[in-house]
C-alpha cells in the first residue's frame, strides 16, 4: 500500500507533463504574404513566353525599399508544373535600372527602386511558372495557397 501511495503522485506528475498535446509545433500560416511596398515584376515580363530555362534572376521594381528586418527577409517562390514543384529564390538585393536585362518591362511605378533575386535551380523546359512574394520572417503568412495572388506568370522555351 505504501508503494502505491508513493507511486500515485509520481504518476500524476508524469501524466500532467504530457498534457495530451504531444510535441509543440509552429502554427500553420493563416494569411497570404503581402509585400510592404508595391512590387512590379520587370523580368521576365509578365506573360512572357520562351524564357530560357537557364534564367538566373528575377528583376522587380518597387514603390519603396523593402524593410531591412533581418537583412531584407523577402524573396519569391516560383511554382511550376507538378513534376517541377516549387523553388525559393534568394533574398532580394538592391540593383539599378542599368542592370536590367534586355526585354525587361518598363516600370509603371513612380521613382522605382530596383531589386533582383537569384534562382538556384534551372527551370523545367516548355513549362508555365507563377511567381509569388514570400516573407522569410513571418511564419504566419504563406506565399502560395488560397488567397495568395501571383505577382507574375511566364513560360519557358
Amino acid at each position: 500500500m505504501r508503494t502505491l501511495l508513493f507511486l500515485a503522485p509520481t504518476l500524476v506528475l508524469l501524466l500532467a507533463g504530457c498534457n495530451g498535446g504531444g510535441t509543440s509545433s509552429t502554427p500553420a500560416p493563416t494569411t497570404p504574404c503581402v509585400a510592404p511596398v508595391t512590387v512590379q515584376v520587370l523580368y521576365p515580363q509578365p506573360g512572357a513566353s520562351a524564357i530560357p530555362s537557364t534564367l538566373t534572376a528575377i528583376y522587380v521594381a518597387t514603390s519603396g525599399a523593402f524593410p531591412s528586418d533581418s537583412n531584407n527577409a523577402w524573396d519569391t517562390v516560383i511554382v511550376g508544373p507538378p513534376a517541377y514543384g516549387t523553388q525559393f529564390t534568394g533574398q532580394f538585393t538592391a540593383t539599378t535600372a542599368s542592370a536590367l536585362p534586355a526585354g525587361s518591362a518598363t516600370p509603371t511605378i513612380t521613382n522605382p527602386q530596383y531589386y533582383s533575386t537569384a534562382l538556384t535551380n534551372t527551370l523545367a523546359t516548355g513549362s508555365g511558372f507563377s511567381l509569388y512574394i514570400n516573407n522569410l520572417n513571418d511564419a504566419s503568412c504563406y506565399a502560395v495557397g488560397t488567397g495568395a495572388s501571383a505577382l507574375s506568370s511566364f513560360s519557358t522555351q
